[in-house]
């Protein structure tokens, strides 16, 4: 049960905390900490700390991971008679961090404080704050600095690989590859199932007469075969990210650039028309509803990221969290900045046009939203990281079950 085995010294120091004091009891925190209803008031920018903020917002608004995220790791032997001992000095520096920085967010947005400072949680994991990194590296590192399966486990899935002779032998190579996340190219894919069909549809054909034939073991000549992916339905994890592969390299510069191309991707994500089902049925497995978008605006090496969140993926409420500016969004916002490129179909309220609450010096020099073509961060706004849950597992996700 959540904080049963969370030790005193952190729940003494959080004691500290001003708004601690508006909880009449452990259990009034915990039931906070669970309520699907929970709307963070936001994580301040350290310097250049945003890429992490975007996606902790995203985990942050499932119950299940705030849930995980409280409990220590390591079995407290106090009912044996023996002294309580201080279980963060077993448990990484990750879980520790996030620990720690969940249950401040929890107190701020119960109380409606001001948001949240995560400097503990930097200092602890050795974060320059000052220094920009990638949003999905972080998450993909974070992770497994965790050391909590549990957690790890809602995003983990797998595909399989496979090398297949068309000689008609029979011979074949197959691998199950795992993932924390899936990484789409977007350049002349218009949508995101238009990506995965890319990926993971037709085969490449590995063509002898072209000098790059198959061989099947060793010593064997070589023959044409198909390589391949396929999506599994029995492989797709609880929460499943995309990371769109903006950042790419430009033969003709030398350098590094970022793709603003227009992505699209739905709201309800069915994945049975791509999914290779193991036993000819797939129930649930591949119904997705989107859940939270981490979105990059501005150049390689230089930008701001923010996150748009569904707190309850059943409804049309979304916030965006923008550091420690939040505010409730209509779900037309949300995609009309996540998509990238110009809008069509975006509509102007009466007055002329729309203006953005203050996004400080950045997004103005990046050019902000406030044309008739954009979505609220402007041309160099899109979605880096799209993160969905399944619909099926909704009921554990937000601890309805």
């Amino acid at each position: 049960m959540i904080f049963s085995r969370i030790s005193i010294p952190i729940l003494s120091s959080l004691a500290a905390l001003a708004p601690m004091a508006s909880f009449a009891s452990t259990a009034d925190l915990r039931a906070a900490a669970l309520s699907p209803s929970l709307v963070s008031t936001g994580i301040k920018n350290l310097g250049n700390t945003c890429y992490m903020n975007a996606q902790l917002q995203c985990a942050f608004h499932i119950p299940l991971i705030r849930q995980l995220a409280m409990e220590s790791t390591k079995e407290d032997s106090a009912d044996d008679g023996e002294e309580t001992p201080d279980t963060t000095a077993a448990e990484s520096d990750a879980k520790v961090a996030l620990r720690e920085l969940f249950l401040e967010m929890i107190l701020a947005a119960t109380n409606g404080s001001s948001a949240v400072t995560p400097r503990s949680f930097c200092v602890r994991l050795g974060i320059p704050p000052m220094v920009q990194q990638d949003s999905q590296e972080f998450w993909k590192l974070l992770l497994p600095a965790l050391e909590q399966e549990e957690i790890t486990d809602l995003y983990k899935g797998s595909f399989e690989s496979y090398i297949t002779a068309l000689d008609g032998s029979g011979r074949e190579r197959r691998r199950e590859e795992l993932y924390l996340d899936l990484s789409l190219d977007i350049g002349k894919s218009p949508t995101l199932m238009d990506s995965l069909k890319e990926g993971f549809g037709e085969p490449e054909l590995l063509s002898n007469t072209e000098g790059n034939g198959w061989r099947p073991e060793k010593g064997a000549e070589k023959v044409d075969a198909h390589k391949g992916s396929s999506l599994i339905a029995a492989g797709l994890p609880p929460i499943l990210q995309f990371h769109m592969k903006r950042f790419t390299y430009d033969w003709q510069t030398d350098s590094m650039t970022k793709l603003n191309s227009r992505l699209e991707f739905p709201l309800e994500l069915d994945l049975s028309t791509i999914c290779k089902s193991i036993d000819g049925t797939e129930g649930g497995e591949t119904i997705y509803d989107l859940q939270g978008v981490v979105i990059h605006v501005g150049k390689y090496g230089m930008g701001h990221y923010y996150a748009y969140v569904r707190p309850d993926p059943t409804s049309d409420q979304w916030f965006r969290f923008n550091d420690d500016h939040v505010e409730a969004v209509t779900e037309k916002e949300v995609f009309e900045d996540a998509y990238g490129g110009k809008n069509s179909i975006r509509s102007q309220p009466e007055g002329g046009k729309k203006r953005i609450p203050v996004l400080g010096r950045f997004l103005r020099r990046f050019g902000s939203g406030n044309g008739s073509s954009y979505g609220y961060g402007g041309s160099e706004s899109n979605a880096y990281v799209v993160q969905y849950v399944r619909r099926k597992d909704i009921g554990k996700l937000y601890l309805e079950d």
